[in-house]
């Protein structure tokens, strides 16, 4: 006789396994999303702050009642940065870590006891580059249903402190750049400048080249019968000289 189970009956756990989980998933997921509804943060990151600056945390929750608040950094093995406990929606008692002594505030909400719950104001101060860290609010109450202790966390407030303050060292860059656009305008300046009066250089130049003053032609006239060289002087025409020979004799050829 075979002892070996059927396919059927191996399979039939396994569905009714996965099944189960199918349906453990769907009705998980609405209660996760209902409770991280009920727990909020903001801001979600403040970046670029100078040392010694101080940053604001505002934690808020719509469960019933809690116990409890704690602000913890996730960065650095979730330290504690504080616990406050509640009661009748009142702030009681507030333990603060020892590196936030001294440095941390906590302001409720002027209208809380009109509220469904709570809402709270978390300010650090004295910031220095070692409190860069991821904050986050966790929420302490008491699950009447379930008769424990529950915690619940929201997204967290991620903190960056510098070790110069951005504002000033973009102030200055911005005075180097403006100390290298005085220096190119004035280079531009001159060089333009100097191209100006080569220009203006050029062209007096080439208007004293091309003049030609008037000449005096009068002037000219009477310096020529002036300086007359003697073999260009004009001689008499040999027709007309007398013969020294025969001065009184009249030669008429010439005339007639």
């Amino acid at each position: 006789m075979d002892n070996k189970p059927s396919d059927k009956k191996q399979g039939g756990p396994r569905w009714h396994s996965c099944l189960h989980n199918n349906n453990m998933s769907k009705t998980w997921a609405p209660v996760y999303l209902s409770l991280s509804l009920q727990v909020s943060q903001s801001p979600s990151a403040v970046s670029l702050m100078k040392v010694n600056s101080s940053a604001e945390i505002l934690c808020s929750t719509s469960l019933p009642d809690p116990t409890g608040l704690y602000l913890m950094g996730r960065f650095h093995d979730n330290r504690d940065v504080l616990y406050l406990s509640i009661a009748d929606r009142a702030v009681g008692k507030i333990t603060i870590h020892n590196g936030f002594r001294g440095r941390v505030t906590v302001q409720p909400d002027q209208d809380q006891e009109v509220k469904r719950c709570c809402e709270f104001t978390l300010r650090l101060s004295q910031l220095g580059v070692e409190d860069t860290d991821s904050y986050y609010c966790s929420w302490r109450y008491y699950d009447t249903k379930r008769k424990v202790l529950v915690q619940r966390h929201s997204n967290g407030t991620i903190i960056i402190v510098r070790e110069r303050d951005p504002e000033k060292g973009c102030g200055g860059g911005q005075t180097i750049m403006e100390l290298i656009l005085i220096v190119l305008s004035w280079t531009a300046f001159i060089v333009i400048f100097f191209l100006f009066i080569g220009a203006l250089m050029w062209r007096c130049t080439r208007t004293k080249k091309h003049y030609t003053p008037a000449r005096d032609n009068r002037r000219h006239h009477h310096h020529h019968h002036q300086h007359v060289c003697p073999q260009h002087r004009p001689t008499a025409d040999p027709q007309f000289i007398h013969p020294s020979s025969s001065p009184g004799h009249v030669d008429f050829k010439g005339i007639l």
